[in-house]
């Protein structure tokens, strides 16, 4: 019988609800004890490689947490990407490799925290791995280990490993952050790794392991180290109190991603993906959060032409966002042009070039020169430079917005 195979059913809860990466809000699954095929099955499916422009020897792992359309969010040990000299790349268990797009290392000094976050882009569909409590992690809990060591015999391929384990110590105060001690069968390779409960949950990121010595292989030639089987992990309650004390309206991936926990997530921590309208700067703004999970304005509301008829910026901004969002959902968002809706002058929706009005964006006024006033509608036109493709019929102008749906 396949083992990997056992009880998927049961798997789905976990699967189809994990994460948002940044802005997609998936269910919460219910926390469970798993058996251990179930949780090694959610191991293989999360875990991924993480390699350098080295090769074997400078290899680590780590654990994919949050998904933004096709941007994958991957957490690892930060010493695994430290080097600024290396290009990383990202293998899955499909087998497939993808180059890194984007690095972020959360430590600021050789004390800090040993986590990094590692990006790609793939079409593929990946699971993200649910974050547990690692406070609840105990000594005597049981926990499994997942990565992909260095292989021992030259030219052979890296393999995912799933070992389990019991929690032996936990310490207040760490070097780097690694207070989840446990007892486990580890390798070189596997740091950066997921530490996971038996509820399936990620509680620590595996990144070191006690030696007494060291040998010569006699495979490769290279030292090895000899392990006594007891291990550090950061634990992952020190990456989401990290997450929750950064500011939201930021541009790296620690201020753009949402992830997944068995707990009821703080509505403060739920972030949607597509248009949204935003007020932190105290002006509301119509904004689009891009595949890539960074934000960018759209529309800035600012006129109070329209307050005396229950319209003020709050409203148009909440309204024409929603009007957006559907739009985009609905793949009808395509290119932006001013017409002729309910007998008024707009800004509105169209399929194609030389085609009528099909959704209201925003009723214009009377006074308002249409061409005019759609050049100056959107924020990113000013920017000559991210200005998209601009068609003209006549004297009225069609704006392909498709491309700046995927990228800016």
């Amino acid at each position: 019988m396949n083992v990997w195979g056992l009880r998927f059913d049961a798997l789905t809860i976990i699967l189809t609800g994990a994460v948002t990466v940044a802005a997609v809000v998936g269910q919460q699954y219910a926390a469970c004890a798993k058996t251990a095929q179930e949780v090694a099955q959610l191991a293989m499916l999360t875990t991924v490689e993480v390699n350098n422009t080295l090769g074997f020897s400078g290899g680590g792992s780590g654990v994919i947490i949050a998904k933004q359309g096709n941007i994958y969010t991957v957490l690892t040990a930060n010493h695994v990407v430290a080097s600024l000299a290396q290009e990383y790349s990202i293998r899955t268990h499909l087998e497939k490799s993808y180059t890194a797009i984007r690095i972020q290392r959360l430590p600021k000094n050789d004390r800090d925290i040993d986590l990094a976050l590692v990006q790609f882009q793939s079409r593929e569909p990946y699971p993200a791995a649910p974050m547990g409590e690692s406070e609840r992690a105990v000594v005597g809990s049981t926990i499994y280990v997942a990565g992909y060591p260095l292989p021992i015999a030259a030219e052979s391929e890296r393999k995912l490993e799933f070992t389990a384990g019991i929690i032996s110590s936990r310490l207040g105060r760490a070097s780097s952050g690694y207070g989840l001690r446990y007892q486990a069968v580890t390798r070189r390779g596997m740091s950066g790794g997921p530490v996971f409960d038996v509820d399936g949950r990620v509680v620590g990121i595996h990144g070191r392991g006690d030696t007494v010595g060291t040998v010569t292989s006699q495979w490769n030639g290279q030292i090895e180290e000899i392990k006594t089987g007891l291990n550090a992990a950061i634990p992952i309650d020190a990456f989401t109190a990290l997450l929750s004390q950064t500011q939201r309206n930021g541009f790296d991936i620690l201020s753009n991603i949402s992830i997944g926990r068995a707990s009821t997530q703080s509505q403060r921590n739920v972030r949607p993906g597509g248009f949204m309208c935003d007020t932190s700067t105290g002006e509301p703004m119509t904004v689009y959060q891009n595949p890539q999970g960074f934000r960018e304005p759209w529309i800035r509301w600012n006129s109070n032409f329209f307050s005396s008829s229950g319209y003020d910026p709050l409203t148009r901004c909440q309204q024409v966002t929603q009007r957006l969002e559907n739009y985009n959902r609905n793949k009808q968002l395509n290119y932006v042009t001013v017409g002729i809706v309910n007998n008024q002058r707009a800004i509105c929706t169209t399929s194609r070039v030389n085609g009528p009005c099909e959704g209201l964006i925003y009723t214009l006024r009377r006074d308002q020169d249409p061409a005019p006033a759609l050049s100056s509608f959107f924020v990113w036109l000013a920017n000559q430079k991210a200005r998209p493709s601009l068609f003209e019929s006549g004297t009225i102008p069609y704006i392909d917005v498709r491309e700046r749906l995927e990228q800016f």
